[in-house]
């Protein structure tokens, strides 16, 4: 099931992870109205989390009963490493080559980043890579979905729609008191627990997972149609929650975060949506250099953080220019030589790995 319309929004995600980090002050993020949406970084992992499960479903959940339980679990798991670790690991390596006094001090650290387990210790998920520590979870929800779609097989897709729901519920009951207790604050380890934890994101791959079931169940050609208006009506009801955050705390009187599954069934929502349509949308963001571009996101997404200390480092210094500028050539610089990995290492090695493991 082809569903190249949806692979350029991978790249749009990945970009708001990158103004988060680096351009919270550059246009278009420092209008006051786009600004939330632009660095919403955070918000766009959990948007990678659902998208994932969902993309799952579509690659490996079998609908006919005579071929269920066949996933090759070895074949399984070497091509999702293939497919993360490769360039996880350069741009670990990167990292730990400038920050050797930090890595001495703790010796802890780089064993748990090559091991991918830095999110589950607080204290460790972004002490390197900031960016790894979301790989840290999609491993762990890799691991898990061989056993998630034998639950499947088992015991029927609407029990663990039930066991998402109510880890959904679970989910943001934790996280609702957590930010809101005196115990909170910033860069503490119940703020790495409840924001980095693998388990506190579970909710949104399973999310995605079962909807991506039912969705496989029934889709058929015959039922795609032109959703442009439903595309934008998502894309609008999307936009104001995140807009609407501030506005709606200050309502309230609490915190609220939209990180850990919250919008997920909006998430799921464009999702379905955008796969369904065969309009405007679907024959533009099918373009080859879009879908090159949202196959790349996952380099630009993992190795802006080197890339960024070479160019403030290596180019900086040498041009008198303004923030704007700066960052928008540093972006330039990062998408094309995400262009470069995904042609020249991710996929060679991805090869690599299935052809000598698998």
């Amino acid at each position: 099931m082809q569903l190249d319309q949806i692979t350029f929004t991978r790249f749009i995600a990945a970009l708001s992870v990158v103004f988060f980090h680096y351009g919270q002050s550059v246009f278009p993020a420092n209008i006051p109205f786009l600004f939330e949406n632009v660095t919403a970084g955070p918000i766009a992992v959990g948007y990678f989390y659902v998208l994932s499960g969902f993309i799952m479903a579509i690659a490996y959940y079998q609908t006919d009963k005579n071929k269920q339980h066949a996933i090759n679990k070895k074949k399984y798991w070497v091509a999702r490493f293939a497919r993360i670790y490769p360039v996880y690991l350069v741009a670990l390596l990167l990292i730990a080559a400038v920050k050797v006094s930090v890595i001495a001090n703790n010796p802890a650290q780089l064993p748990l980043h090559l091991l991918l387990l830095q999110s589950w210790i607080p204290g460790y998920p972004i002490t390197l890579n900031t960016p790894g520590w979301s790989l840290s979870v999609e491993a762990f929800f890799y691991l898990c979905l061989p056993f998630l779609l034998l639950w499947v097989y088992k015991f029927g897709i609407r029990s663990l729609a039930i066991f998402g729901i109510s880890l959904w519920l679970i989910t943001q009951l934790v996280l609702l008191t957590s930010l809101n207790s005196d115990l909170y604050a910033p860069k503490t380890l119940l703020h790495d627990f409840i924001y980095y934890n693998p388990l506190m994101h579970l909710n949104s791959f399973i999310a995605g997972l079962v909807v991506g079931i039912f969705f496989k169940h029934s889709a058929t050609d015959s039922q795609r149609k032109d959703n442009t208006f439903w595309i934008i009506f998502s894309f609008i009801i999307i936009f104001l929650f995140i807009w609407g955050r501030p506005h709606l705390e200050n309502i309230l009187g609490f915190k609220i975060a939209l990180t850990n599954g919250l919008l997920a069934p909006a998430f799921l929502f464009f999702i379905i949506i955008l796969a369904k349509d065969r309009g405007l949308f679907s024959r533009l963001l099918s373009h080859p250099w879009l879908i090159l571009l949202g196959e790349a996101s996952y380099s630009l997404y993992i190795l802006q953080k080197p890339i960024h200390g070479l160019y403030d480092k290596i180019i900086v210094p040498r041009l008198l220019l303004s923030d704007t500028q700066h960052f928008y050539i540093f972006l330039v610089f990062l998408i094309m030589l995400s262009i470069v990995s995904y042609h020249f290492l991710e996929t060679p090695m991805r090869k690599f790995f299935r052809n000598k493991f698998s």
